[in-house]
């Protein structure tokens, strides 16, 4: 008989996830009877709200693409972009494995009229909130010593073009968009180790160049021959002469069009990591982590074995074990 389970999701970004409709969902209910409450046993969260606080007595599980660590002091698991470890209570999962199939490998039949686009865009709504953002104002200035660089959003705006905002269908739109030239600037607000957003696979998705700066381990996962990686050069000048070169050359332009977005390992089975985790946690129950002040324990049963020396009781505690003293 398939088990039933209540689950519930709370502080969303709206317009961009679905309560309803998503892949947490899609995961859990191809193993359980999924059941949308108000009374969850399990409470997915994101960072665009607090009201995950006023449930109790449920596993919480704090998910996000933000630029966010989980706090284990208020979550039971989470899924985040951080590589770090903790036991089976957190997974790595950045924003691209929603996003990324198999098909961004298969670039090496792209027709050379893609050469002959327009130059670049850069689009921005955000002018001061991260070091990325004004490095790539400044860049952006830099190039258009070059060429025209088209800015279609609210940052150095300069062209008006057929794009929704983010409170619409943004994500293919822009994508479109990108489809119509050569190199789209693409730098992150903040530059944090692991952290690499739609910045950069957008435009790797529309076959258009990244010039990317951001994530200092961005090929870990990338393929460092697919896009410019300003992380690699001593200033923007040696940047703004890669791009020269590249424009001026369609065969090594093409090249790099050509290359694979991610690396050759890369795992895009991110959906039975997903569904292991998600499943684990389920078979677990309804058993949330006590929070205490300098560690975050599971309940173990009154029946404990008891430990009278203090000092190992703190060692033991320390260590995730719940012991009570004698």
């Amino acid at each position: 008989m398939t088990k039933t389970i209540k689950i519930n999701f709370i502080d969303t970004e709206k317009g961009y996830f679905n309560n309803e409709n998503n892949l947490f969902l899609d995961i859990l209910r191809e193993n359980y009877n999924v059941e949308i409450s108000n009374k969850p046993d399990f409470l997915f969260y994101s960072c665009f709200g607090d009201n995950y606080k006023k449930f109790s007595n449920c596993v919480k599980i704090f998910f996000t693409n933000e630029n966010i660590v989980p706090d284990f002091n208020e979550t039971d698991y989470g899924i985040g972009f951080n590589n770090i470890k903790f036991d089976d209570r957190y997974l790595r999962f950045p924003e691209y494995f929603f996003k990324l199939t198999p098909e961004i490998q298969n670039k090496e039949n792209l027709d050379n009229s893609l050469a002959n686009r327009k130059f670049c865009n850069f689009i921005y709504s955000n002018s001061k909130n991260g070091e990325g953002a004004k490095l790539r104002i400044d860049f952006c200035k830099k190039l258009q010593e070059y060429k025209f660089v088209d800015c279609a959003g609210k940052v150095l705006h300069n062209i008006d073009l057929n794009f929704e905002s983010r409170t619409g269908n943004w994500a293919e739109s822009k994508i479109e968009l990108l489809k119509n030239y050569k190199f789209t600037i693409a730098f992150e607000n903040r530059f944090t180790n692991g952290y690499t957003t739609e910045k950069l696979y957008q435009p790797l998705m529309a076959n258009s160049i990244p010039i990317y700066m951001g994530n200092p381990a961005v090929c870990e996962d990338f393929n460092p021959k697919a896009f410019i990686n300003c992380n690699d050069y001593k200033n923007f000048d040696e940047v703004i002469e890669v791009v020269k070169e590249l424009d001026n050359n369609n065969d090594k332009y093409m090249e790099m069009l050509r290359q694979p977005a991610m690396q050759e390992n890369f795992d895009f089975d991110y959906r039975k990591k997903l569904s292991n985790f998600l499943i684990n946690i389920i078979e677990k129950g309804n058993k949330p982590y006590v929070r205490q002040r300098n560690s975050f324990v599971r309940f173990v049963e009154k029946n404990c074995m008891p430990i009278k020396n203090k000092g190992m009781h703190k060692v033991l505690h320390l260590l995730g074990l719940h012991i009570k003293v004698g």
